[in-house]
């Protein structure tokens, strides 16, 4: 199971400024090519006796981008300060103070930057005690000129995620020899198995899917993070024609009721509505029948909650914030 120190609330909210704020609403065939971005590299330096922050991420001077990235490095560090300071804090009086320090490192590497999508992967490690560092993996795909910030689910159609998995989990065996692997069948199938929230570490480039996995998702830490490369030839007729339409968890040609409608109709609440469901899961797949049961039982009482909102987006995206953050803490 992937592992992080840092509250991921955080980053949430920056994942639906740009749904909320780009006017433009065009498929990739309609955008116009546009020159690459200029890219300068910003770096966050704090070192105090308890821990020690060294992070970089890229600047473009595209506001739309930059909003995203920015708010979500910023917020990383101050989240990691805020809880080395409370840590160290508590530790004040005891006699068992440890003697190491906390370390933030974060570092880039931009995948793309042709004019069509400006693609960057980061690096994420953060110490706090224990045997090693918790690695983390993040990356930002956006759609140029403007900047709009899309996800794998929005760029292809529902039968791509079996595909997607089914070569994840084939070319995964593949890299590795039965000594070494340091994985099993189990760990793969819900790792790489078929939810989208899966494969939310993704680098689109110009022909290439590639699929990033930190350490737990698929494999023993000590194999350290994986990385899947999908030809795009191979999911050929799979990619949606509007990448910027909202796509929610379920079936939009189905959606009968004022919620269901409402969710088809905002890009950020069907977001948050895949999200959900992502985490729904992802609860499902670590717990014990009896917690199955219970997990199951909580959600239908909270979409009867979400429901009785109606059509209101208001009043939606706040049940769907206040499951989200139940879900992620329990």
């Amino acid at each position: 199971m992937r592992q992080s120190n840092v509250n991921t609330e955080l980053q949430r909210p920056l994942r639906y400024l740009l749904a909320l704020a780009a006017s433009a609403v065009v498929g990739m065939s309609g955008t116009a090519l546009a020159a690459p971005l200029t890219v300068k590299d910003i770096s966050i330096a704090k070192q105090t006796e308890h821990y020690d922050v060294e992070v970089h991420y890229p600047q473009t001077g595209l506001a739309a981008v930059d909003t995203v990235i920015n708010g979500w490095a910023t917020g990383l560090v101050d989240d990691f300060v805020k809880q080395a300071e409370e840590d160290f804090a508590s530790f004040a009086n005891d006699s068992n103070r440890p003697d190491w320090t906390y370390s933030l490192d974060l570092n880039y590497e931009v995948a793309r930057n042709d004019g069509e999508m400006f693609v960057v992967g980061f690096q994420e490690d953060i110490f706090t005690g224990g045997a090693h560092p918790n690695h983390d993996i993040e990356t930002f795909n956006f759609l140029m000129p403007d900047g709009w910030q899309v996800f794998l689910p929005e760029i292809f159609d529902p039968p791509a995620l079996d595909r997607i998995s089914e070569l994840t989990i084939a070319d995964l065996k593949s890299q590795w020899s039965d000594e070494d692997a340091m994985s099993d069948d189990d760990w793969l199938n819900t790792g790489a198995g078929p939810q989208w929230s899966n494969f939310k570490d993704f680098l689109l480039l110009a022909d290439t899917l590639i699929i990033d996995f930190p350490p737990y998702q698929v494999a023993a830490y000590a194999a350290g993070p994986q990385e899947v490369r999908i030809p795009l030839s191979k999911l050929k007729g799979l990619m949606r024609t509007d990448w910027r339409m909202p796509v929610p968890s379920f079936d939009c040609a189905k959606a009968g009721t004022p919620t269901e409608k409402a969710i088809c109709s905002d890009v950020a609440l069907a977001r948050l509505d895949r999200e959900v469901a992502g985490a729904y899961q992802q609860q499902l797949s670590y717990a014990d029948d009896a917690q199955k049961t219970a997990i199951r039982n909580a959600q239908r009482a909270w979409l009867g909650t979400r429901d009785a909102c109606g059509g209101s987006v208001v009043c939606l995206t706040d049940a769907y914030d206040q499951r989200l953050k139940a879900l992620q803490s329990g």
